[in-house]
This record gives C-alpha cells, structure tokens and sequence, in this order.
C-alpha cells in the first residue's frame, strides 16, 4: 500500500490537470494505476531465478529476459538510491517548509539524476567494451 500511494497522487494529478486545462477526463489515471498494479503483481509473483536456467541461451526469450532482470535491477537501485538521498536530505534540512526547504530538495533530486546518469554511463560502456550494446 505503501508504494500505491505515490501512484496514486500521480494518477490524481493527472486528473486534475484533465480538469483544470478543461479537457475531458479520460481514462488515463486509471490506466496509469492498472498499469502499476498488473506490474507490481506480476514482477512479486514471478519466480526469477527459476526462469534463469530453463530459458535457452542466445534465444530471443533469453535476450527478453535478461532485458526485464536489468530494468528490475536498477529499478531497485534507483529506488534504495532515491531513499538514501532523500533520509540524507531530512537530515540535513530537518523542516520540511520554511527557508531552504525546497531548495534542498531541488538539491537531492538533481544529485539523484545525476548518480543515476553516472551509473547508467558506466554501465553503457561496460556493455559496449564487451560488445553486448550494439
């Protein structure tokens, strides 16, 4: 419920943003959670490490699969990273408004992006040195 609720405020955003531009609402915020909810059930009900071994090496379902664990794997990287950045930002700056409040979080969100444009270099090049990214 926990991760639901940001998806939630997102889904809700884009409504009111529906309403406030004077479109009519569309079935884009619930896509956007059914999307969300299909994702986070499959990926929690999937055994992985069971499909490693059965899937053939070189086939394209092996390519496939190795494309979901990498997107899986930095997805979480990228989640314990945005975690470490914002608890070290609560406690540098302990009030949440007030003066410097949002520039702080300005702050953490671009060291966030920028770890995350750093690691994904790295990662390109890795690739690309052994040939695999092309």
């Amino acid at each position: 419920m926990r991760r639901l609720f940001p998806v939630l405020v997102f889904a809700a955003a884009l409504a009111l943003m529906q309403w406030a531009g004077g479109m009519p609402l569309t079935t884009l915020p619930l896509v956007t959670v059914a999307v969300f909810a299909a994702t986070l059930t499959a990926v929690r009900l999937v055994r992985w490490t069971g499909w490693i071994f059965r899937v053939p090496p070189g086939s394209r379902r092996a390519t496939a699969l190795l494309f979901v664990l990498f997107v899986r794997h930095f997805a979480g990287v990228l989640g314990a990273e945005t975690r470490r950045v914002l608890v070290a930002r609560r406690m540098a700056a302990p009030r949440a408004r007030g003066r410097g409040a949002a520039r702080s979080l300005v702050f953490a969100v671009a060291a966030l992006f920028g770890r995350a444009l750093t690691r994904a270099e790295r990662f390109y090049a890795a690739q690309s040195l052994r040939g695999i990214a092309e």
